[in-house]
C-alpha cells in the first residue's frame, strides 16, 4: 500500500555542459520531471564519483529513452559538470513525485 516509487539504474553520467545521465533501461521520466541523484558518493564502499550530484534535486529535459540532461530546479539553467569528478559506477536517479496517486494491494 501506498505510492510506487520511480527509479533509474544509472550507468553513465557525463562531465559536460549540459551534464547527461544515462540509465541501464528506458527510464519513463518526462521531461521537466525533477529527480534526486542517489548513491553517488565517495562514501560508498566503492566510490562512484559525482559527489558534487548526489542527494541533490534536479529538473531534467529528456534526450531520449535511456538519457535525460540536468537543470537547476530553481533557475532552470543547465548543469556543468565539466569540473565534476569522473563517474565512475553506480547509483540511482528517483523521480520526486509531485501528484500522489496512492495503490492499495
Amino acid at each position: 500500500m501506498g505510492q510506487i516509487p520511480h527509479r533509474a539504474d544509472i550507468v553513465s553520467i557525463s562531465n559536460a555542459l549540459p551534464c547527461v545521465v544515462e540509465t541501464d533501461d528506458e527510464h519513463e521520466f518526462s521531461t521537466f520531471d525533477f529527480v534526486r541523484l542517489t548513491d553517488l558518493n565517495g562514501m560508498m564502499p566503492v566510490p562512484r564519483g559525482q559527489d558534487p550530484l548526489n542527494n541533490y534535486r534536479f529538473r531534467i529535459v529528456v534526450i531520449d529513452d535511456f538519457s535525460f540532461s540536468l537543470q537547476n530546479p530553481i533557475t532552470f539553467l543547465p548543469i556543468d559538470s565539466t569540473l565534476y569528478p569522473p563517474y565512475v559506477s553506480g547509483g540511482y536517479c528517483n523521480r520526486i513525485e509531485t501528484s500522489f496517486v496512492y495503490h492499495d494491494e
